[in-house]
């Protein structure tokens, strides 16, 4: 039988890396991953031998060569994202950018101005629309909770034909899973509603599938895949794309500019390029780029397979402990990429317990995140003030899981 590839450590420099002269056992990949040496190598690449803008801005060889990468990094982004054609795919600084965009974007009209959000959304979804409808134009309401998941027969009673646009996180980095999102836009196609889909948390771990998944529009961050900070994409399908407003604008969006006696007649480029404004961030892109063929080389069927081998271990060895409560069914976390648990009863504090577990090593640390994860309607949603979150990545071990438990039971037995 052929060896998995996974785990896969060796682009992962940082796992090597000492901070304050410890290694770290990371566990923390839900808020951001390690970052790939090859993504970090491209980024390199290009600074130092190009460095140049693209061919929208300039004409000379340099510009022209920006320009044919980056029109291949667009490729790249399109066959990762599962895209009918790369000319769906804008880039972005990441999922927040890209939410802010559509939000501003979105053709809203009075009598169809109505925003649903599932009540797992992270801050980075609710808190555009939550913005819009404070200033009175648009309607927002959240879908309620039903065993931790969105609750799919309250979503059948709101949704009208006043509904413009639902937003679903396709796995939530509260809880761990994945959510009905197939039956979302069903649900949300059949009332003549736009359905969105954050993918923050999915990507990096799951195949896309843009174009199948019943979506009209998805977004996700690079620097959770292994590719830098401030890289991310947008994908709108091409029938969305034509209906979107112009919103952030600047040089490289304007197809022309003409005087009309005292005002000026501005005409706006419609397609992808409508949306890309001022000077790219070419080198994160191309960084980027070369992350989604790392993680499409190894394969999502390896990829799937290893977070659920984890995810089944790791529940294995969290059920012995009688003082914690493990979020949700194990066969479902074990469709996503992490674990959150909170206290049975009053038994301990997380954040007492992120202390314990960055200095209970002498040569090692433990990173993983305590609190609300910038997940407010899911806290409220569940009246749970937070959770221990463990979240995995290509790189995580069921050694890393060894390490933690042993932690977390020395940290158990002193408050016996």
């Amino acid at each position: 039988m052929k060896k998995s590839p996974l785990p896969f450590t060796k682009e992962f420099p940082a796992l090597q890396a000492r901070v304050g002269g410890r290694r770290m056992i990371y566990l923390d990949s839900a808020c951001t991953a390690l970052k790939m040496k090859s993504a970090a190598e491209a980024q390199k690449e290009f600074l130092l031998d190009l460095g140049g803008c693209g061919g929208r801005r300039s004409s000379h060889a340099l510009a022209g060569a920006v320009e044919e990468k980056y029109a291949a990094a667009r490729a790249s982004a399109a066959r990762f994202t599962g895209a009918a054609s790369p000319e769906e795919i804008i880039f972005t600084s990441g999922a927040t950018e890209a939410v802010n965009v559509l939000a501003g974007a979105f053709p809203f009209t009075p009598k169809k101005n109505e925003v649903i959000l599932s009540p797992l959304e992270h801050n980075s979804v609710f808190l555009p629309f939550y913005n819009l409808a404070k200033a009175g134009k648009i309607k927002l309401r959240v879908m309620p909770l039903k065993d931790l998941k969105p609750d799919m027969r309250a979503l059948e009673t709101i949704l009208t034909g006043k509904t413009a646009l639902v937003c679903a996180a396709r796995a939530s980095n509260f809880f761990g899973g994945v959510t009905d999102f197939a039956r979302m836009a069903s649900m949300a196609h059949s009332a003549g509603a736009v359905i969105f889909f954050d993918d923050a948390q999915y990507a990096a771990t799951h195949p896309v599938n843009a174009a199948v998944s019943g979506a009209d529009a998805l977004a996700f961050s690079g620097h959770k895949l292994g590719a830098p900070f401030g890289t991310g994409v947008l994908w709108v399908k091409k029938t969305l794309l034509a209906r979107l407003k112009p919103f952030k604008v600047g040089g490289g969006v304007v197809k022309s500019v003409e005087a009309a006696g005292s005002k000026f007649k501005v005409e706006y480029l419609r397609d992808y390029q409508g949306f890309e404004a001022g000077v790219q961030n070419y080198a994160g892109v191309f960084a980027m780029a070369q992350a989604f063929e790392t993680l499409s080389a190894l394969g999502h069927e390896a990829i799937r397979e290893h977070m659920a081998e984890l995810v089944t271990y790791a529940c294995g060895r969290l059920r012995g402990f009688k003082e914690i409560k493990v979020l949700g069914e194990e066969e479902d976390l074990k469709r996503g990429a992490l674990i959150s648990f909170v206290p049975a009863g009053r038994s301990f504090s997380p954040s007492d317990l992120n202390i314990f577990l960055n200095t209970y090593y002498k040569d090692r640390f433990i990173a993983l995140r305590t609190g609300r994860h910038c997940a407010d309607l899911a806290s409220l949603n569940s009246g749970l003030s937070g959770t221990v979150r463990l979240s995995f990545f290509i790189y995580t071990s069921k050694p890393d899981m060894d390490d933690f438990t042993l932690a977390l039971q020395k940290y158990l037995s002193f408050l016996r």
